[in-house]
């Protein structure tokens, strides 16, 4: 009877001061987000959260799950992995509309899939295209990534951005046949659940994403993957630490199965039916905010924009920076990307 009592005077007191309703629905907003990140563990407006880059967990664990770009916590590809990538760079050549090899006026078609962020990134690494020393003439680069597109719509085949993306091949120049290697840089928007889950429901929208490339491109050969930036400095929850890190495992993951040679990851024709693309981690992007990594990687406030997650100018600069190099110093990119006066 007491509670009662109390809540009946408590409902005529909102009743005669309408305002309180207000103050209540702040004070309800404010304490259930502060209940949620304190639940998820989220990290927001935050210059360094603590965490270890994969490159430099190695051996040891985050949460039972071990670092390193490959298995066994090493950076380092397997050789036979890495073997069997330089072979098919080395295979990949100009070819015709039809998908026939052309040497002379044949085409590589290296497209770029991704969400927004991997948009103006790659963007930003087309303004630098004209720089780029020695780059194989016969390479066409193609902006495929787009806005609002995380990877939930891309692992949808009949989702609208395979349309767009079709149209933006087209007017490269391209046809579906000369496409041959992809840089696939990938978010699940507000992806928020509890690690590994975040991670393992990524790493399926990627497979999905890869089997919907294969269908579309019969003479696809590579993809590399890139997970996320830092997120420390977001504002929203669309893509925060610790997700912007724990992305990383998604990707790791699912080139780790293809290794182990898992059911329909399958690249390799003498080993049967072929379900896939070679995989390969492509820059690794993620550093500890201001902390930074070893290798000097640092992702200050101003490398973002309002929201703390998508890439200001220096923001998309240094992703371009990181994927010039690694596509003119790694053994399965260089044989493709760069001329073959510079390969000799």
């Amino acid at each position: 009877m007491e509670v009662a009592s109390k809540l009946t005077k408590t409902t005529k007191l909102l009743r005669k001061r309408p305002y309180l309703w207000l103050i209540l629905l702040v004070f309800l907003v404010v304490a259930g987000g502060l209940v949620y990140r304190r639940l998820t563990a989220v990290h927001l407006g935050q210059s360094s959260v603590g965490l270890t880059p994969l490159t430099e967990l190695g051996s040891g664990t985050y949460r039972g799950a071990q670092g390193g770009l490959y298995p066994n916590g090493s950076n380092e590809r397997p050789s036979a992995h890495e073997a069997a990538g330089v072979a098919i760079a080395e295979g990949i050549r100009p070819l015709a509309s039809d998908g026939s090899v052309d040497e002379q006026n044949g085409k590589i078609g290296f497209v770029a899939v991704g969400m927004s962020n991997t948009m103006m990134e790659f963007d930003a690494f087309l303004s630098q295209a004209d720089e780029i020393p020695q780059l194989n003439p016969a390479v066409v680069l193609v902006n495929g990534a787009e806005m609002h597109k995380a990877s939930q719509f891309l692992a949808d085949s009949s989702d609208d951005y395979w349309a767009t993306l079709d149209d933006r091949i087209a007017e490269a120049d391209l046809s579906d046949a000369q496409v041959q290697v992809v840089w696939l840089k990938e978010a699940r928007a507000t992806n928020n659940l509890p690690f590994p889950l975040d991670a393992l429901v990524l790493q399926n929208d990627l497979r999905d994403i890869i089997e919907n490339l294969s269908a579309r491109f019969p003479n696809l050969k590579i993809v590399y993957l890139s997970s996320r930036t830092y997120g420390g400095y977001a504002t929203t929850d669309l893509s925060p630490e610790p997700h912007a890190y724990q992305s990383a495992f998604a990707v790791k993951w699912l080139i780790e199965d293809q290794i182990e040679g898992k059911v329909g990851l399958n690249f390799d024709p003498n080993k049967g039916t072929v379900y896939a693309p070679w995989l390969s981690w492509g820059p690794y992007l993620w550093a500890d905010g201001v902390a930074g990594d070893p290798n000097g990687i640092v992702w200050e406030q101003s490398d973002f924009s309002y929201d703390g997650t998508h890439p200001s100018p220096s923001g998309r600069a240094k992703v371009a920076g990181q994927l010039h190099h690694f596509l003119r110093t790694d053994v399965t990119a260089v044989p493709w990307f760069l001329s073959s006066e510079a390969v000799q």
